[in-house]
């Protein structure tokens, strides 16, 4: 499986912080001539990079969905993102850099900006939740689909915050 590197602060893959919009296209383009999709996915590399661009065009944020891990190992410091449980996640990345315990968002949105990450899921789910009632009488395709929640469905790289040197 191909690695899809992210970067604390940097980037994901080829996309990085601090490029334009045209850079970003190019990057998307070796993507797409690199990794040949069906015509019903013409679009894959586009779609699956959401990148923001601040006042002056420059990318300030690009965020990936755990889609690509059928074709990708999404890799932070060693650590495959997308096939990580998310209690487990958070908990060993906050053992590098404490996540931002202010953030209203908690439980679906953790945010390290010291590593300039931001992890991200729509619903709650731990493992304890899978022996509950309400989960066990969910319809079977219903359960499945649920199971998603106990790992992150996005990771978005910011910058991190700059240190005055000394």
């Amino acid at each position: 499986m191909v690695v899809l590197n992210i970067e604390a602060g940097r980037g994901i893959g080829d996309v990085k912080l601090g490029m334009t919009k045209e850079e970003v296209i190019q990057s998307i383009l070796k993507y797409e001539a690199e990794y040949h999709r069906p015509e019903h996915m013409k679009n894959y590399f586009k779609n699956s990079f959401k990148v923001k661009y601040d006042s002056e065009g420059k990318v300030k944020l690009i965020e990936i969905p755990s889609e690509l891990k059928e074709d990708f190992q999404c890799m932070f410091m060693n650590i495959d993102v997308f096939n990580t449980k998310a209690e487990k996640l958070v908990a060993l990345l906050d053992e590098i850099s404490k996540y931002d315990r202010d953030d209203t968002e908690l439980d679906t949105c953790f945010t390290f900006p010291e590593l300039g990450l931001i992890l991200w899921r729509p619903d709650v789910l731990k493992e304890e939740d899978l022996e509950k009632e309400w989960f066990k009488e969910l319809k079977p395709s219903i359960q499945e689909d649920t199971k998603k929640n106990l790992y992150f469905s996005s990771v978005a790289i910011i910058p991190r915050p700059s240190h005055s040197e000394h």
